[in-house]
């Protein structure tokens, strides 16, 4: 996952456009598109090593995007562009653009001007996980410092994948390769250890049935801390 944060500043010093001198002063924001190219490189469709990906903005602004941190999500800052204003866009590849159902569109609002999209679909259906440790650490169970934490479940065949850290002790993950209906049954485990892991003494798996669309589901590790 990525600190917006960090990025924030660092696409402010890099971004895809300047200041148009004619605008008025505060009339303008800049607005960070991120589109998630996961699915496209595991099909095929897309080769990191030598296709392109490009921003249209109105059909006749281009702008180059790239994968800073090699996590195959590609970005671009655009200044200049106007506040309370409604846009259309979409991504290209190789000069071919994307096939949607219907357009991409977006209104530049006066702060947090983040758009993540999926290459190719509009509204994916895809799960965010967000775990907070915040009382594993007060209790002395969980060390950032040294300790990961994981979830493993029926969607990845139980073998666990890695959380990140967004911030004061929350870990994230977004996982996309499901289906509205989807029945997912899955744990969070410190360090991989399936000795370390939720509900210990065999404890029952957390159920979840995917809904179309973005699924953001809170936890608690073990279900402690929480009002």
């Amino acid at each position: 996952m990525r600190n917006i944060f960090l990025l924030i500043s660092v696409f402010m010093l890099n971004s895809c456009s300047d200041m148009n001198n004619d605008t008025p002063y505060d009339s303008t924001r800049d607005v960070i598109f991120t589109v998630d190219m996961q699915q496209v490189i595991q099909d095929n469709i897309f080769d990191i090593e030598v296709d392109t990906l490009e921003l249209i903005i109105d059909s006749n602004n281009t702008y180059n995007m790239v994968d800073i941190d090699n996590d195959n999500v590609y970005m671009c800052t655009v200044s200049n562009l106007i506040f309370g204003k409604n846009y259309s866009y979409t991504y290209s590849i190789n000069d071919s653009m994307e096939d949607l159902d219907s357009a991409r569109f977006f209104t530049v609002n006066n702060e947090d001007n983040v758009i993540e999209d999926f290459y190719g679909e509009l509204n994916p259906t895809l799960i965010r996980f967000l775990l907070n440790m915040s009382y594993q650490v007060s209790q002395g169970n969980f060390n950032p410092a040294i300790n990961y934490v994981d979830v493993a479940g029926s969607f990845n065949d139980w073998e666990g994948t890695q959380l990140d850290l967004v911030e004061n002790d929350i870990y994230s993950l977004v996982v996309s390769d499901i289906s509205p209906g989807d029945s997912l049954a899955f744990k969070f485990r410190i360090d991989g250890d399936w000795n370390n892991a939720e509900f210990p003494g065999g404890g029952a798996d957390r159920i979840y049935e995917v809904i179309q669309g973005e699924n953001i589901l809170e936890f608690w590790y073990n279900d402690e801390g929480g009002i």
